[in-house]
């Protein structure tokens, strides 16, 4: 149950660990079943108020094929954490997500944030727009473009809905044809519930509903209020379309890779939300993510540009194993690379355990991908209700995903690292752009060095550019040098 103003939230027994075990659980039972040398730079002088307002990604963001890129044509990488209110009243900012939690993130380095959209708060009644739900969301909107972090919207599910023990779908939606509803829980419930399974098929199949309209159709109107209504947000990155979709009762074939029900069932349902979106917000982007076999490592997926200019794929990664981790994360490049779409990593994690949570954000750099930590609420605040300091903050675990990166490169990254024992950072880009331009000659690259990771401030070497920002500051600002082809840059801990 939840309570009002401050006071802390009972999550129904959804702690971090019993979370991060669930989701080994599933992957556990999915697996079973499949049988430089570098010079100094100048470093002391001070960034100029026009460097220092381009420093950060310029809204809003496009893309060059998987590569994100700002109104400069800078390349931006974007690392930030997800908070999903499942439960009544559905919105974070009721649980106490406020102001101070985003400049928290800002401070940390933060740049994105996914905030979760939930149907069944959105169209609790069929066709029925729950537009006060909305502007609720959009007090998180705000507190969050404020501190200039990016939002991308995500149309959240697990398990389709409460009438099948999920979250989600609105029991309205929930067709299930009077199949059997046994009590599984979580991850169990996709592979022994055959009502969940049939309420996820009812819904590719775009079945009507008891207002005789289709599922989808409902589905993506409320899709395309939630646009209108945010259409104007600068630091709106888009809208997901469905959190981890589960294919049916015929899932076993995507345990090693199902086109034929990727093209049937998901890519019909994504031009619908696509096409809906664009229809009032041709400014932002429209992610669709594979079935959620995809996330532990052992399948890939096929799905196609689902022919938008702004599209985006979004992956999780949940894999039971390192190297599993890196063939998810090698299947999502290569799958982005393929149609096109900008890449971005929108869950992984759902674990406190530092060791983990920095040596799959090496992961995730060593392939210059965009990433997003599940989850702010479970994993890194202790009570949302109370503000982001102290005893509130799990401070191994924000300690271990806070780290150096490039947010804004201009040119194309070619290699990043970071070692958190030593804190030295290593990163080369190219001085073209993704589409083969020269890089522009005014447009500083950015690095967010975090404070919290150099306390002692840090020392920069740079070979190609040189550095431009004041020492110290959160933004290490670089200008290429005219006849540079790459740029070398390393972060070292020190005064």
């Amino acid at each position: 149950m939840y309570t009002t103003g401050h006071c802390r939230r009972v999550r129904d027994g959804r702690s971090a660990r019993a979370w991060r075990l669930r989701r080994i659980v599933l992957a556990a039972a999915v697996v079973a079943l499949s049988t430089q040398a570098l010079g100094c730079g100048d470093t002391g002088s001070t960034a100029s108020n026009a460097a220092a307002t381009t420093a950060e990604p310029v809204p809003p963001l496009r893309h060059e094929g998987r590569w994100l890129v700002d109104t400069t044509g800078r390349v931006v990488i974007l690392h930030g954490l997800n908070f999903v209110e499942k439960g009544p009243p559905f919105y974070p900012a009721a649980a106490g997500f406020g102001a101070d939690d985003a400049a928290f993130l800002a401070k940390h380095g933060f740049n994105l944030f996914r905030l979760g959209v939930v149907f069944e708060a959105t169209m609790s009644e069929p066709g029925v727009i729950d537009h006060q739900y909305i502007d609720d969301l959009g007090t998180s909107v705000r507190d969050l473009s404020a501190e200039h972090i990016f939002v991308l919207l995500d149309f959240h599910q697990d398990g389709y809905g409460p009438a099948v023990h999920g979250n989600g779908m609105p029991a309205w939606a929930t067709l299930t044809d009077g199949l059997p509803n046994p009590e599984a829980a979580f991850p169990l419930y996709y592979i022994q519930n055959p009502a969940l399974q049939r309420a996820f098929e009812n819904f590719w199949a775009n079945r009507a509903g008891p207002d005789g309209v289709g599922l989808q159709d409902n589905y993506v109107a409320a899709a395309r209020a939630l646009a209108r209504r945010f259409a104007e947000e600068p630091y709106l990155l888009g809208y997901e379309a469905m959190n981890e979709p589960w294919p049916g009762h015929d899932w076993m074939p995507c345990l090693t890779g199902c086109p034929d029900l990727e093209a049937m069932r998901l890519v019909p349902f994504y031009e619908r939300f696509a096409t809906s979106v664009r229809e009032v917000d041709s400014q932002h982007f429209a992610f669709v993510e594979p079935f959620v076999l995809f996330n532990f490592g052992r399948t890939d997926t096929a799905l196609p540009a689902i022919g938008s200019p702004l599209n985006g794929l979004s992956v999780h990664v949940y894999a039971l194993s390192p190297p599993d981790n890196l063939v998810a994360i090698g299947h999502a490049v290569a799958a982005a690379e393929r149609i096109g779409d900008a890449l971005l990593a929108t869950e992984w994690g759902a674990t406190t355990d530092p060791a983990v949570l920095r040596r799959t954000a090496g992961q995730f750099d060593s392939r210059l991908v965009s990433w997003i930590f599940w989850a702010y609420d479970e994993d890194i605040i202790v009570n949302p209700g109370l503000p982001p300091a102290a005893d509130n903050v799990r401070q191994d675990a924000i300690d271990a995903i806070t780290r150096p990166f490039p947010v804004a490169t201009n040119g194309t990254p070619l290699t990043l690292a970071f070692d958190p024992e030593t804190r030295i950072l290593d990163y080369t880009f190219s001085t073209r752009l993704p589409d083969g331009r020269q890089s522009r000659a005014d447009a500083p690259t950015a690095i967010v060095v975090p404070p919290s990771t150099y306390p002692e401030g840090y020392r920069v070497s740079v070979t190609g550019a040189v550095a431009t920002s004041a020492p110290g500051a959160l933004y290490l600002q670089l200008r290429n040098l005219q006849d540079a082809e790459t740029v070398s840059v390393q972060v070292t801990s020190g005064p």
